[in-house]
């Protein structure tokens, strides 16, 4: 079966992402027999006309969109991406008579509300590297849907869709490798991207706003570390790309794993450089060390919060000990180091919020520190019933629309607050940082000459740029 997959993401900030689920699935229905035509509207100038031009110039049976996310989950600065696929999907009705299939992880944190809104045919539900093939083949052979796991139909006039619950995929190295070949890679690097790599799926950690588990299961998938060397070594001999991102919810758990894929990298030296989201769990200077020597440039540490009762209160697998170690380990293997926070979660104070920055000024000084607020509410996740119960939101609000938590204690000129507390410490950044044009034009500045990681220098900012 011939068919258009189509990247629909096009967030550029604060760099453009390559659609690496999308090339996952290309892959998988190319095995499985299928023609795959892949169009990526990320970069595109013009993304109605590069559609509408798409589907005339091909004889497609069937085409599908690839959803990478709902909104930009900034409760500031709130961006909801419905619209932008929803005159897609417009375009694809009006010039096209075929099936119309949804997947990826925007749509599958909300299956039902996508699929009422746009009345697509089917969606894939987590991941599509099994059933998207055999949804392909349903469709070639005119057979019904019903029944695929992971696949949802649309709805019938009785009310719901149906859907048919998903397993995992365990032996994630008898997949196949993503299409790398398909995706403009050197243009998504000269904006500051990178190409995205997967060393595992899964994560068994509770933090009580995350959706991880639901997309991807509770817990760990491994891939082999040889064969995401490999995968390096390909992207990096055939196209000359010398920058990857571990694209993980975490990196470095399992440590063991962690271990493996640096030690498999190491062995083939290849000239290539690295970064990675990791938590403090097991993170030591061992770790850190061998990270260093694969080729790691820079560590992402998502803390969120910082203080043992905001620790406890967002269900975090790890305390103050353990984020003290990471961060003294990462500055003595003289890795770079961001730290993320997002404040806001039940009963916080600003309280809570200086004492984050004054436990954070004694452990080990980062590159940056990026403090946010307000936490995106998902259905199905502990916070949604937090919200309910408190009155953030309506117990029959649909959460397809962002609706965000803020404790009633940073509720008060939240940003205001925030951005006073930030100017503290020159590493610090907040979201009225994040609107200055300065502050643009020197992301334009860094991605132009090239500086990876992209925050190296946030320090040098708030030292002598930030007024």
């Amino acid at each position: 079966m011939k068919v258009l997959l189509v990247a629909t993401n096009r967030e550029r900030s604060p760099y453009p992402v390559a659609p690496l689920g999308v090339l996952c699935v290309a892959a998988a229905a190319h095995a499985a027999g299928h023609e795959v035509v892949l169009l990526d509207l990320g970069l595109a100038p013009a993304p109605q006309r590069a559609l509408r031009q798409a589907l005339e110039a091909g004889a497609y049976q069937a085409v599908a969109f690839g959803i990478r996310n709902l909104d930009n989950c900034w409760a500031f600065a709130p961006r909801v991406y419905f619209d932008e696929v929803r005159e897609l999907a417009d375009t694809v009705r009006r010039c096209f008579k075929g099936p119309l299939i949804l997947g990826g992880s925007g749509f599958s944190v909300a299956p039902h509300g996508w699929m009422r809104r746009l009345e697509a045919d089917c969606g894939v539900i987590g991941e599509g590297e099994r059933a998207f093939p055999q949804v392909l083949a349903r469709l070639e052979a005119g057979q019904c849907l019903e029944g695929i796991e992971g696949v949802i139909t649309a709805p019938t006039t009785a009310g719901q869709a149906s859907v048919v619950p998903t397993r995992a995929i365990d032996p994630l190295g008898e997949l196949p490798l993503p299409a790398h070949e398909l995706c403009g890679y050197a243009a998504y690097v000269r904006r500051g991207g990178f190409v995205g790599v997967q060393t595992k799926r899964g994560c068994p950690f509770g933090c009580v706003y995350c959706i991880y588990p639901q997309l991807e299961g509770r817990r760990y998938r491994l891939r082999p570390p040889e064969a995401v060397a490999e995968e390096i070594e390909k992207v990096a001999l055939r196209s000359s790309l010398r920058h990857f991102f571990f694209v993980d919810s975490v990196f470095n758990d399992p440590r063991s794993h962690a271990l493996a894929i640096c030690a498999a990298l190491g062995r083939r030296r290849l000239p290539v450089s690295w970064e990675a989201f990791c938590n403090p769990v097991g993170f030591d200077l061992e770790l850190a060390r061998a990270m260093a020597h694969a080729g790691c440039i820079g560590v992402e540490f998502g803390l969120d919060v910082a203080t043992p009762r905001m620790l406890g209160a967002l269900g975090k697998p790890f305390g103050q000990q353990e984020i003290r170690s990471a961060l003294q380990a990462a500055r003595a293997a003289r890795l770079p180091f961001v730290v993320y926070l997002l404040f806001g979660g039940p009963g916080e104070t600003w309280e809570d919020v200086q004492e984050t920055q004054t436990f954070l000024a004694g452990c080990a000084p980062a590159n940056g520190v990026f403090a946010s607020f307000g936490i995106r509410v998902y259905e199905g996740t502990p916070l949604a019933i937090i919200a309910a119960r408190e009155g953030q939101v309506s117990p029959d609000h649909d959460l397809f629309e962002p609706a965000y938590y803020l404790s009633p204690g940073l509720s008060e000129r939240t940003e205001q607050n925030l951005d006073r507390i930030a100017r503290r410490c020159p590493e610090w950044t907040s979201p009225a940082d994040w609107r200055k044009p300065v502050v643009r034009l020197g992301q334009k500045v860094s991605v132009w000459l090239r500086v990876r990681p992209q925050w190296k220098y946030i320090r040098g900012y708030g030292q002598y740029m930030r007024r």
